[in-house]
């Protein structure tokens, strides 16, 4: 098959789509605004947009706009792919509909349809019209699939769940000898507890709530160090929040991780943890939590419905409120004085993710959907154009 991504080519879930198909012998095709700079994958070709203006009230913004659209018109008509996927619903799955290319898949990623429609009326309308062009639309969480069906009253067979799962093959508890090197050079002692962000260093994932909880948690366990991942955040952002930790006076207790890390990478991260954190207001059940889960820590999280898929308070997780440090600092200083449940929790959700959160099962699930479109589309072509044959003798 020949398939075209239309997608952020920085995010890793990104990059790990474009691997698979690549590996699978399919020629794959990704147009992007992000640059390919970070993308270390073998057999992709890459056509670059331009990066829109997240102001939407400047001129620069629309003329943008316009010169992508026109130009993703014109590389999907010069590639000819057999399928078109859309990650993102603005702007990414905008531009599929506007092609009206079919078959066009487009994958909701949460902020897009949670979030994105309470910004603007065009802003709901643009996702409406959007998911309604898509032949097929993909999440990864049940609730989602209720969200999309409830708000946007699109029909049940067009909305597929797949679940994207992790590779659990880098994902597990204990990376024993890389976990003392990394302590090294994060000078971390054994004795030191380790909380982790492991969500982007970005406005959404509440991080400046996490830096305001420290202090609370410093009061009664001085030897606790938080440590932040910078992922595909930006660097302005970043910077604000190293600010906000000197203002605090809790530098001494955190690690900017800033540097881009491999799979691999994070694991290590993770299994020097005890716990992690995620506190956005909307969400999928994103790849990150699952991450976390099958590396053995406690999830702390915030108490929306995505999460209740697989989560439930003070079985396998901590559910707290997003909008209040204390209350994360509260359940952090619990874990500590805890730890037996970090095993408990484990023993839960290990089996979680073995059953439902497979990378290679759920991988073979698109691939599937992919083949299955286009004979679907195969038959819709003969259909609309019989061959007719006149004999005469």
């Amino acid at each position: 098959m020949k398939i075209c991504f239309l997608a952020n080519s920085e995010s890793i879930h990104i990059q790990r789509w474009i691997k698979y198909f690549t590996d699978t012998g399919h020629e794959v095709h990704i147009i992007s605004d992000s640059s390919n700079d970070k993308i270390n994958i073998e057999n992709v070709i890459f056509h670059q947009l331009k990066n829109i203006n997240s102001n939407r009230n400047t001129v620069t913004f629309y003329i943008t706009l316009i010169i992508n659209i026109v130009y993703v018109n014109y590389l999907i008509k010069s590639i000819k792919p057999d399928i078109l996927h859309a990650h993102y619903v603005i702007y990414y799955g905008f531009y599929g509909v506007l092609t009206s290319f079919h078959p066009l898949i487009i994958s909701v990623w949460g902020s897009d349809v949670l979030k994105v429609p309470d910004e603007s009326i065009i802003a709901k309308y643009i996702i409406r019209y959007t998911l309604k062009g898509a032949d097929k639309i993909t999440t990864t969480a049940e609730f989602m699939r209720d969200h999309l069906f409830d708000n946007f009253k699109l029909a049940k067979e067009k909305i597929i769940r797949i679940p994207w799962g992790i590779n659990t093959n880098i994902f597990y508890q204990r990376y024993s000898s890389k976990e003392k090197e990394l302590k090294e050079y994060l000078e971390i002692g054994d004795a030191e507890t380790v909380v982790i962000s492991n969500r982007s260093m970005a406005p959404q994932y509440n991080i400046d709530k996490i830096i305001e909880a420290i202090p609370y948690v410093l009061k009664s366990n001085s030897n606790t160090v938080f440590v932040f991942i910078k992922g595909y955040g930006t660097t302005n952002f970043e910077k604000k929040m190293r600010l906000k930790a000197r203002k605090l006076n809790i530098t001494n207790n955190i690690r900017f991780i800033s540097k881009n890390i491999t799979p691999k990478e994070m694991a290590t991260y993770l299994n020097i943890s005890n716990m992690f954190i995620s506190i956005t207001k909307t969400d999928q059940f994103a790849s990150s939590i699952m991450e976390g889960m099958a590396c053995g820590l406690v999830p702390i999280v915030s108490n929306i419905n995505v999460y209740h898929q697989y989560l439930s308070d003070n079985s396998n997780a901590l559910f707290v409120n997003p909008d209040n440090p204390q209350d994360l600092a509260e359940k952090i200083i619990y874990c500590i004085n805890n730890p037996e449940i970090k095993e408990n929790f484990y023993k839960i959700n290990k089996e979680i993710i073995e059953k439902h959160e497979n990378w290679d099962k759920n991988a073979r699930k698109m691939e599937k959907l992919y083949e299955e479109m286009l004979k679907e589309g195969e038959v819709k072509d003969e259909m609309e154009n019989p061959i007719v044959q006149n004999i005469s003798g």
